[in-house]
Formats: structure tokens, C-alpha cells, sequence
């Protein structure tokens, strides 16, 4: 397998777990019930991805460190709260 397609399917698999994640979210928030062991490890999980993404290990994910994650570049001004330029893990919570 070519370097250029390990980064496209890392990429899709990046941004098929965002998104499923942020859905996750979604459905727990209607749980109040919820465990709080399956959020511990949906945090855990969140926190993984946001490691890979951050190339530069700056606790900051720029509009550069997510155009491979389809999902992170396309709604990235959403996400940004406060239009700072990066996010921080709070914003994809």
C-alpha cells in the first residue's frame, strides 16, 4: 500500500471516528442515566484522536493538522468556539 493511501484511509478512519464520537455525544446527553465508565472511555478514545491529529503536539488542532479528517475540516468553523483559529478538546465535546 502507497504512503498516499495509508494517509487517505488513516484519514477516513480519523474522520469516521469523529463523527460517530460527536453522534455518541449527542445520544448520551438524552441519557442522564448514562454510565460513567462509557464516558471515561468515550474521553479516553476523544483524547487518542486529538493526539494523532495534533502534529506538532501543541495541545492545539489548526485548520492545517485537520484537512486530512473530512469531517474536522468541513465543520471546523463550527467547532471553533469563539472563532480562536484552533480547537482544543472542548470543542469537539
Amino acid at each position: 500500500m502507497s504512503s498516499a493511501t495509508q494517509v487517505l484511509t488513516r484519514s477516513h478512519i480519523a474522520s469516521t471516528l469523529v463523527g460517530v464520537l460527536l453522534l455518541v455525544t449527542a445520544g448520551w446527553a438524552a441519557r442522564p442515566g448514562q454510565a460513567a465508565d462509557e464516558l471515561e472511555a468515550y474521553q479516553q478514545r476523544l483524547g487518542q484522536l486529538f493526539r494523532q491529529l495534533d502534529r506538532n503536539g501543541d495541545g492545539l488542532l489548526e485548520r492545517d493538522e485537520v484537512r486530512a479528517n473530512a469531517y474536522l475540516h468541513r465543520h471546523f468553523e463550527r467547532l471553533d468556539r469563539g472563532s480562536k483559529g484552533y480547537l482544543v478538546p472542548g470543542d469537539l465535546r
